[in-house]
């Protein structure tokens, strides 16, 4: 009885490594593995059907199936893979999955996907396997020829261009940081070219305890990424990152310029949260946020330091790999120049390694990342945004700066910030009161639940004549929807109905909450405001009225 041969598959790619090909091959011929090579531009989905409808039929031997014959159908096939939890595509995989929809039917079965990228070299080196010698030169994550670097973790020194071993790697989040992210690498791919072609014919060829030729390559990305959606976007929440905040050490800003910013583009800020410098503090809280808010504005934590860890915070919140972004290389060039002192010639072409260690940590993003220009002074950077998340510097001046511009854009019902139409004003009134606010609370609550097309706020005031001001402002949604419902229920602050008081759609939810609420025109919202206004002053003591004007300014002078 013959043991069967380790069977695998080989995607050739016209980019590929040699080194990789040389692996290829040397462990093809010391492990006698029955391979099945498909030629280039034959795409996965294609090779996989070919490999499920072919698959040996039960006691027979050497004898492949194809449809429409009358032999036994193909066994069952599955494929081992090495795909872990954290890999772009994993996917919620367990250790057994069932193939996607779009594929044919198999089993993935994933061995190893609960190990960390520590876990993996620890197994191939104590057993002594072999692996790709591009690994010792500094590589941790191979794609193409085209995509790939070393990773900039393992750079010996800033001067150097020596790399240590990807079994040194200390962070093993940064696995992918030497993968490079090139918008120009999507549908204009080679490989999409030619599927047309390779479903027509599938090109195969297997061994026969023999290696496979060589300038063959795989190069295989799926991006199953959702685009952002601000035709829906309500609600947002910002998460401040800096110890320097929660220590006292400096005083923020950026709050409340986040506020007026949001605030007179007809957004609400949801939730803000301050944290510190934690790589997994703020992606806890990020996920936490996400869950209530439609868009999240992060400050702070962006720069070349090790405490700068907010981009590499967002990725780890999304499920997403780090890597180098071109379009961020070729800005940081331009704006900062080279600081690569032993940047060859060579390199001249290729933006990535004409940065210093410095640069190409800023050059690291999640991938696909998006720089948004919505600015047009040229001089200005760009913001970040990844999917739903936009990445703010913490220096108040670029912070308000960048949230002032980003507001519109959030509210934008397209592409184009030019052809934005302006959103509903929120237009408020302050009632000033002598009155303390306890005395308040039954007229406040009356008049909450007559007006819920408005949104009134009570502040108390230390201050020897002045003790409360009420705010009365203008909604551009209205009706008992789950806002207003919220805000009377906290007017109220009833204890157990307090509980149960509905949160703020998500991003998901809002659609059909937006469906069923009613949105003003800035007469409804003045007509609203007027009734609101005149309807509290009925309820309140007159002697207690000081004075009502339309600032927007809590503090009295």
């Amino acid at each position: 009885y013959l043991i069967p041969r380790p069977r695998t598959i080989y995607f050739q790619h016209e980019d590929e490594f040699p080194e990789v090909e040389l692996l290829l091959e040397e462990t093809v011929v010391l492990y006698d593995l029955d391979m099945v090579a498909f030629k280039e531009g034959v795409s996965f989905g294609d090779g996989l059907k070919y490999l499920v409808e072919r698959n040996f039929a039960p006691n027979k031997q050497g004898v492949s199936y194809s449809s429409g014959s009358s032999q036994a159908p193909p066994h069952p096939l599955a494929f081992i893979l090495g795909t872990r939890s954290d890999d772009p595509n994993a996917g919620g995989q367990g250790v057994y999955a069932p193939s996607s929809s779009y594929m044919p039917p198999f089993l993935r079965v994933n061995p190893i996907l609960n190990w960390t990228y520590g876990h993996v070299w620890h197994f191939l080196r104590l057993f002594d396997l072999p692996y790709c010698s591009l690994y010792d030169d500094g590589y941790t994550s191979l794609g193409t020829v085209k995509d790939t670097l070393p990773c900039p973790a393992l750079k010996k020194s800033e001067n150097s261009d020596e790399y240590w071993p990807a079994y040194m790697l200390r962070d093993w989040d940064q696995e992918r940081a030497g993968r490079i992210n090139k918008k120009s690498k999507t549908k204009s791919d080679k490989s999409v070219a030619d599927k047309s072609e390779a479903s027509s014919s599938v090109n195969v060829r297997t061994t026969m305890s023999k290696a496979m030729n060589k300038n063959q390559s795989v190069g295989v990305s799926l991006d199953n990424t959702q685009e952002f959606d601000n035709s829906t976007v309500s609600t947002v929440g910002l998460v401040v990152v800096g110890d320097e905040l929660l220590k006292g050490l400096t005083p923020d800003s950026n709050i409340i310029a986040a506020a007026k910013a949001l605030r007179s583009n007809g957004l609400s800020l949801l939730r803000v949260s301050i944290v510190s410098d934690d790589l997994q503090v703020i992606a806890d809280e990020l996920r936490r946020v996400s869950k209530e808010v439609d868009v999240i504005v992060t400050s702070g934590g962006v720069g070349p330091t090790h405490d700068d860890v907010t981009i590499k915070s967002v990725a780890m919140a999304l499920g997403l790999d780090l890597e180098h972004h071109e379009e961020m290389a070729e800005l940081l060039l331009d704006k900062m120049g080279s600081h690569n002192e032993d940047a060859s010639a060579e390199s001249i072409d290729d933006p990535i390694r004409q940065l210093s260690a410095g640069q190409r940590k800023m050059s690291m993003l999640p991938k696909h990342s998006e720089l948004k220009y919505l600015s047009t002074d040229s001089s200005e950077w760009p913001v970040l945004q990844c999917k739903n998340i936009f990445i703010l510097p913490g220096v108040p001046r670029f912070f308000e700066s960048k949230i002032k511009q980003l507001a519109p854009y959030i509210v934008t019902r397209n592409d184009d910030l030019d052809q934005k139409s302006s959103p509903p004003a929120r237009r408020m009134y302050r009632i000033v009161l002598s009155l303390e606010e306890d005395g308040l609370v039954a007229a406040l609550n009356d008049s909450v639940a007559a007006n819920p097309n408005v949104c009134f706020g009570s502040y108390p005031v230390d201050h020897e004549v002045y003790k409360t001001i009420i705010t009365v402002e203008a909604r551009s949604t209205g009706g008992y929807t789950k806002g207003t419902t919220r805000l009377l229920e906290r007017s109220r602050g009833a204890g157990k109905e307090a509980d149960a008081i509905p949160r703020v759609p998500s991003n998901i939810e809002f659609q059909t909450f937006a469906e069923q609420s009613i949105f003003f025109s800035e007469e409804d919202m003045a007509k609203n405001l007027a009734d609101a206004l005149h309807d509290i002053q009925q309820r309140l003591p007159r002697n207690g009225i000081l004075f009502i004007d339309s600032s927007e300014d809590l503090r009295i002078k």
